[in-house]
């Protein structure tokens, strides 16, 4: 794991703390089950994680919904190719362990739909089965590189430029933020191949989460950009908020960016 994947606001992953420590091994307990999800008002989740994409793009996209008894399902088909979700689980390490106050919209494009995108649903799948991160991240990533499990066959775009989402920092624990940004998966490249160095908040950099296939090039939206997502977005940032108090705007969560913490 990069010291970039560890400072990164959206994905840095930290070590477990002692609140969030427990893990179910084969045959555990029910005690020791990750939370229980639950379901979003359907109106509202297709509506977030639509938002992840720009206007041209969303109006034919294709958005799932998670049942956490199931996994995600097709809820608004599309014509376009991209396919939008809420995540509700990240996966990609074994540890922390999963929460129930997760929330980052993404759409990827055709491609990515076809590949990246089939590891969330996977995962999602698992975790309504009761399976713990370890148990999961294990799973997904025993497919790599298996017949009928391709990596992208081309660079592509994820979106991610919802007004809001919460996910997981250098801190104890996910934080919300209001970050915007657009990831270009580019399996097996680094900052050198594209004269990325770290975080920047105006020029492109890599992340790379799980090596050779969750590599991605991000870049922010402009703050001009920022702000006008932000305007054309109240009334679904305030649904988001009266829905959790924790996905409510404020000043901290305008001006997070992956190094404040």
């Amino acid at each position: 794991m990069t010291k970039l994947v560890s400072q990164f606001l959206i994905f840095g992953v930290i070590s477990c703390m002692t609140c969030l420590a427990q893990t179910r091994e084969a045959g555990g307990s029910v005690s020791d089950r990750p939370p229980k999800l639950e379901k979003m008002p359907e109106a509202l989740e297709i509506r977030f994680a639509l938002s992840a994409s720009p206007p041209h793009v969303r109006d034919s996209a294709a958005a799932y919904v998670l049942d956490p008894t199931k996994g995600y399902v097709l809820s608004r088909k599309g014509t376009n190719g991209v396919s939008c979700i809420v995540v509700r689980s990240d996966w990609q390490w074994a540890s922390p362990p999963f929460r129930d106050d997760i929330y980052w919209p993404v759409c990827y494009d055709a491609e990515g739909s076809k590949t990246l995108l089939q590891d969330y649903f996977y995962a999602a799948e698992l975790r309504a089965r009761g399976m713990d991160s370890k148990q999961v991240h294990e799973a997904v990533t025993s497919r790599f590189g298996t017949p009928g499990y391709a990596n992208p066959l081309r660079t592509g775009v994820a979106y991610m430029i919802a007004p809001i989402m919460r996910g997981y920092t250098s801190a104890p624990g996910p934080v919300t933020m209001n970050m915007p940004h657009y990831m270009f998966y580019a399996p097996g490249l680094k900052d050198a191949d594209i004269g990325g160095h770290g975080f920047s908040k105006q020029y492109p950099f890599i992340l790379d989460m799980n090596p050779g296939r969750d590599d991605y090039i991000i870049l922010l939206v402009g703050e001009a950009e920022k702000a006008k997502i932000l305007e054309n977005s109240k009334d679904l940032l305030d649904q988001l908020c009266s829905y959790r108090e924790y996905l409510c705007t404020s000043a901290e969560t305008r001006a997070r960016t992956p190094v404040d913490h």
